[in-house]
């Protein structure tokens, strides 16, 4: 595996859910995303950093960082 590889694997680990899961917030974030708490989406992609881009079911795709967001992986 090379660096890029290692360094995007770190990443998924640390964001604790794979791009597909569906997700649902369990607080409300402190930001100005519009997301509230119980919202639910897909898991569509993870940046190297470990933050996860989610499609929400209210229709528009937003970008967490689930260690400051939790999220709730739900059963498939």
């Amino acid at each position: 595996m090379d660096t890029q590889g290692a360094r995007l694997l770190a990443a998924r680990i640390r964001a604790g859910v794979a791009v597909g899961a569906r997700i649902e917030l369990v607080e409300t974030p402190r930001d100005d995303s519009g997301l509230i708490a119980g919202d639910r989406g897909i898991v569509d992609q993870i940046d190297d950093q470990g933050r996860v881009v989610v499609t929400w079911d209210r229709g528009f795709a937003t970008e967490i960082d689930p260690g400051s967001t939790p999220i709730l992986t739900l059963a498939a």
